[in-house]
């Protein structure tokens, strides 16, 4: 893969709004989740998706979304999610896949989203920050392992 040209410095990236949702591993995260299956990309936000972002890519898979006038992080961009991001981690795999059996109707399925959407995102977290701290985006003991 060809040398990423970064348009900031990770380093001049805001976290306020990161930190809060990762420090606190009890925390339930106020996200937007999207997949594109076409693409293979999942993306989770703290911000709807009518705010513009930019990605700023910590490595092959996982990018930083940010907002290019304050330079705050509001999410996560992973590419490559099922295919290659997934296999890497047996904990998500196993939250992501699910049986139509468990539903019974439309607010069930809605239930059981909500509840797999903060399971992802608590699974997501220490992954996230152990890329960020290899990428010494956080000195900080703020963000434990």
């Amino acid at each position: 893969m060809a040398a990423i040209e970064r348009l900031i410095e990770t380093k001049d990236l805001q976290t306020a709004v990161l930190i809060s949702n990762l420090e606190d591993a009890r925390k339930q995260v106020s996200l937007e989740m999207r997949y594109d299956k076409i693409s293979d990309i999942l993306i989770l936000s703290f911000v709807p998706a009518t705010v513009e972002t930019v990605v700023h890519y910590l490595d092959d898979h996982v990018g930083l979304l940010y907002e290019p006038e304050t330079l705050e992080v509001v999410g996560l961009q992973i590419e490559g999610f099922d295919h290659s991001f997934m296999p890497e981690h047996d904990s998500i795999r196993a939250i992501w896949r699910y049986s139509a059996e468990e539903l019974k109707d439309i607010g069930e399925l809605m239930l059981v989203f909500e509840r797999k959407k903060q399971d992802v995102a608590r699974e997501l977290k220490p992954i996230i920050k152990e890329r960020l701290n290899a990428r010494s985006l956080y000195t900080s003991p703020r963000i434990p392992a």
